[in-house]
């Protein structure tokens, strides 16, 4: 579990690296989205879009390094530990949850984006479902079995890994498109505070 822990402070440290670079990004120059037909669906605005990302990314980040902390402080009480990764499941499976409604309701910004828009929709989908699923598994297992940390370990899956957040925001920040609106939505402005503020940079 330690290791898992120390990726997913890694994890954080890299999104902030990469929020941290954009904030100098230069203005947007893209054009309306054509419109053409009428069956064609009028694009996200990526400012919004990025937004939605953030604000679903930054409880499961800052939740991550909360954990490390929490795991730190608690390696002798099981029970706080227990508490503590509830809180944190909890709050994840929200905010995964309500990015993907976020991000349904923006839609993709350009016909270009669908693939990718779809990708983080099904991502956040899953990894709020996840979470609850993990959390219910969690409040199963006895705080005070010799083994709680090694059954704990072993819960969890991919949907909801940190990393790929991480990767995902690595991804966005290499298209000059979507770093310019990184840099511009709000939502990742916090994200980059607030993680800063839990890792110290």
């Amino acid at each position: 579990m330690n290791a898992r822990l120390s990726i997913i402070a890694a994890c954080a440290g890299a999104a902030l690296a990469v929020t941290g670079c954009s904030g100098g990004a230069a203005p947007s120059t893209q054009t309306a989205a054509p419109t053409t037909t009428t069956t064609t669906q009028p694009a996200g605005d990526p400012v919004k879009w990025a937004g939605a990302f953030c604000s679903g990314t930054t409880p499961v980040l800052t939740g991550a390094v909360e954990l490390v902390t929490i795991a730190a402080a608690n390696s002798d009480n099981p029970a706080a530990l227990k508490e503590g990764m509830l809180k944190v499941l909890d709050a994840g499976s929200k905010s995964l949850a309500e990015a993907e409604k976020k991000l349904k309701e923006v839609g993709a910004p350009g016909p270009e984006a669908k693939a990718l828009h779809d990708e983080m929709v099904k991502m956040f989908g899953d990894g709020a479902k996840e979470y609850v699923t993990v959390a219910e598994q969690v409040k199963k297992i006895d705080a005070n079995a010799p083994d709680f940390l090694g059954q704990v370990e072993k819960l969890g899956g991919e949907s909801a890994d940190p990393s790929k957040l991480s990767e995902q925001i690595k991804k966005l920040d290499s298209d000059p498109k979507y770093k310019d609106a990184i840099a511009k939505a709000p939502e990742c402005t916090e994200m980059r505070q607030k993680l800063g503020k839990l890792i110290g940079q």
